[in-house]
């Protein structure tokens, strides 16, 4: 069974897509999980705890690390 780790949380898929797009080019797959009926109803993103970035366990604090140097670089 794939172990799977919530690599950041974000109010709008849109944020969420835009990291999920940086590290699938550097090689990583993601996944998004939203309760937002497929991005019909964003609204319900509020009460559920917002858009999870998922990632497999072991490549988590890579993929943290390319996450935060892509924001402090800015």
């Amino acid at each position: 069974m794939t172990t799977h780790s919530c690599l950041r949380t974000y109010l709008t898929r849109n944020e969420a897509e835009l990291d999920q797009a940086l590290l699938r080019s550097c090689g990583f797959e993601t996944i998004i999980q939203a309760d937002d009926a497929g991005g019909m109803q964003p609204h319900l993103l509020f009460g559920n705890g917002g858009v999870r970035l998922l990632i497999h366990s072991s490549q988590a604090d890579e993929a943290a690390q390319v996450l935060d140097a892509t924001t402090t670089a800015e």
